[in-house]
């Protein structure tokens, strides 16, 4: 989303990340879209992997009720007299079943465990200095370049109309 629009999604049936903004499908090249396509399907397998390891945390041994775990990650930036985006706070969180379960605190750079059934998740992804200096570093840098084009992108498109 960029501010509350959908510009692209992944679609698991066709196995496809889509561009749903024309601007989008017009200013970025195919392998933009092909990177992105893998990226997703290789989350899409993390997930797969993740959402049993959460049901047996949580005890839900019932694989016929629906279980949902979300991700979010994205980035918050401020326009700065030059125009440029300044980096205000980032945001990389997981919800299981509606609730939150875990988020990253970009201050602090350490992840965040509101319930028991999260806290080995917290150990373990705060014993790996590498990922939460990844994740610091992705939402200060690459998240708010990728905020910066598309936001140029498609204000030269408004701008068209």
């Amino acid at each position: 989303l960029l501010d509350d629009k959908m510009i692209d999604y992944f679609d698991s049936e066709h196995q496809a990340t889509v561009p749903r903004q024309e601007w989008m499908r017009e200013r970025l090249p195919a392998d933009y879209w092909e990177r992105g396509t893998q990226s997703r399907k290789s989350k899409q397998q993390w997930f797969k992997v993740n959402i049993g390891i959460l049901m047996e945390r949580m005890r839900q041994n019932d694989s016929a009720n629906l279980h949902v775990l979300q991700r979010m990650v994205g980035c918050e930036g401020e326009t700065q007299p030059d125009g440029t985006l300044r980096f205000v706070r980032g945001v990389h969180m997981y919800s299981y079943d509606g609730d939150d379960f875990l988020s990253f605190d970009d201050r602090s750079g350490v992840w965040v465990a509101p319930t028991p059934e999260a806290q080995p998740t917290k150990r373990k992804w705060d014993g790996v200095q590498v990922l939460k200096e990844y994740t610091k570093g992705y939402l200060e840098n690459e998240c708010i370049d990728w905020l910066s084009k598309f936001v140029y992108y498609g204000q030269k498109q408004l701008k068209r109309k």
